[in-house]
């Protein structure tokens, strides 16, 4: 069977992992499996795991080190940046969501896993951070150029132009990549959700895409404003969330500098997304409204055509009529004036009820 990778995979249920080692075994994945983190630490896991890893699976509720401190160690001593990391875990609440999230996590799974769920993700998040990973870098790259090219400006003026540019923003694409330009400028990096629409719109100024960072986001809407947990804030409007992914909590007087500039540099973002709600809304009302104009012809000329239709035949039943009674008045041996007068009244009637007027030959 073709190898497909090899998984670093932290359990310390055996039924469990033997389940999952197995159907993910099916798929051509070979393991790393341990019950707990090794007495010896990095040096254990360095020394096993000689191949190179596709992908990190953990346990959270894991017997000495947690899943989130076991994490947070292979990504400091031993991972690709290219390597996803998968939590699972019997529970997945919006604290634990984020703290898989801050720990470093790309995706979860809930206990019970099923099998069907387990083989569609497993190669998916394996693909999707490579080809993340390779985006970036060159992302990473454009940005630098750009940051560069953008450094002698200063913060404030850096500001003043955002606001200018957002209102030649015509889609919402181009309004996030003028946030993501406007808060590097203070060095930062940024993930934007818009929520004016159905679903939420998410975008990544690296173009790096996490499940668990969107519900982050989302799941801090209701934190208030402006919520921070650790060197990550979450600055939220009416139909918008910026998170701001490296603030320098290290150094208080410019992260409290910083927490101002960013409000003020969003602040005109939620009138933008509303203008471009409004312009939405008045396109597609005209939209409606040719629709409407369109259908309205169409049944007024198919109802004149009817009616033309209608008027032509009963003018022909109506002259049959009249030629019958013409040819049969004789039989009656009326005197030549009341056939007269009669054939009078029928052709006088016959007029009136094909052209509504009265009509005097």
């Amino acid at each position: 069977m073709q190898n497909n990778g090899w998984i670093l995979y932290f359990e310390d249920d055996i039924a469990t992992a033997e389940l999952i080692k197995t159907s993910l075994g099916k798929q051509g994945y070979q393991f790393y499996h341990f019950t707990a983190f090794p007495e010896a630490g990095m040096h254990t896991i360095k020394e096993t795991c000689t191949e190179h890893i596709a992908l990190v699976i953990l346990d959270i509720n894991m017997p000495g080190k947690s899943g989130y401190e076991i994490c947070g160690l292979l990504k400091q001593d031993f991972l690709a940046d290219n390597v996803p990391v998968m939590f699972t875990s019997g529970l997945m609440a919006d604290d634990d969501i984020m703290q898989a999230y801050a720990a470093g996590a790309d995706d979860y799974l809930v206990k019970p896993i099923h099998l069907n769920e387990l083989q569609v993700k497993v190669p998916k998040l394996i693909a999707q951070k490579q080809e993340h990973f390779d985006a970036a870098e060159q992302a990473s790259t454009a940005m630098k150029m750009a940051f560069d090219a953008m450094k002698n400006s200063s913060e404030l003026g850096a500001i003043l132009r955002f606001h200018e540019a957002i209102h030649q923003a015509e889609d919402y694409a181009a309004l996030a990549q003028l946030v993501f330009e406007g808060i590097h400028d203070f060095e930062l990096e940024s993930t934007l959700v818009l929520v004016s629409e159905q679903e939420p719109l998410y975008y990544r100024d690296d173009m790096q895409r996490s499940q668990l960072e969107l519900e982050s986001i989302l799941g801090a809407r209701s934190r208030g404003r402006l919520y921070s947990w650790k060197a990550y804030s979450f600055f939220s409007y009416d139909l918008f969330t910026v998170l701001i992914r490296n603030m320098p909590i290290d150094n208080e007087e410019r992260y409290g500098i910083l927490k101002d500039q960013i409000c003020l540099l969003l602040n005109g973002v939620d009138a933008r997304i509303k203008s471009m709600l409004v312009a939405k809304s008045e396109k597609e009302k005209q939209q409606r409204i040719a629709t409407i104009s369109k259908v309205l012809a169409n049944l007024v000329v198919e109802m004149e055509q009817q009616n033309t239709e209608f008027s032509t035949q009963l003018e022909r039943v109506i002259n049959d009529m009249e030629t019958n009674i013409a040819a049969e008045i004789t039989q009656f041996n009326l005197l030549e004036t009341e056939e007269s007068g009669l054939l009078s009244i029928v052709n006088e009637s016959m007029v009136l009820a094909t052209t509504g007027r009265d009509h005097t030959f």
